[in-house]
């Protein structure tokens, strides 16, 4: 009797797991860049003693739902949104690299381009510069420009 509410348990214990999954769902359903997490369950037969039609419940698959969410204009200059499956390079405060998809950027007032959380956004050669006296604009593609505001307009520079 004693194995089987240990048996039984690991059901109702993933059970639980799921539901927190579901609440942090819910919770962030409003999240900009929010990627919902899903659970999988799978019936892992019990070797031994007793009937061969014991199992334990796992977790076979814990994934991000990556299917894009609808866009919205912010009429923001650096509200920037992702097509597909790529990422945004930013730096942690350990000296990491990590990735987001919050397409809500800011340039902070020593130039850098940050994350809306102070995160800075990293390009091929490191942390994004803006130029003092510029307005950035960000490609398609990613790339980001810096184009100058008052003397040569026509003039473009990469920064990242």
């Amino acid at each position: 009797m004693d194995r089987l509410i240990y048996t039984s348990m690991t059901g109702a214990n993933h059970t639980l797991n799921q539901q927190a999954t579901v609440a942090q769902n819910l919770a962030n359903a409003a999240t900009t860049g929010y990627r919902a997490e899903n659970n999988a369950f799978r019936a892992v037969p019990i070797f031994g003693d007793g009937l061969p039609t014991r199992a334990f419940v796992v977790d076979s698959t814990i994934h991000a739902d990556f299917t894009p969410g609808a866009l919205q204009t912010t009429g923001r200059d650096l509200d920037v949104a992702i097509k597909g499956s790529g990422w945004i390079a930013v730096q942690l405060d350990s000296g990491e690299e990590a990735y987001t998809r919050n397409g809500n950027l800011q340039v902070s007032p020593n130039g850098l381009l940050l994350t809306h959380n102070g995160l800075k956004v990293k390009g091929d050669t490191g942390t994004i510069t803006i130029p003092p006296e510029t307005r950035i604009t960000i490609g398609v593609d990613g790339t980001v420009s810096s184009v100058p505001i008052n003397p040569q307009p026509n003039t473009v520079a990469l920064v990242g």
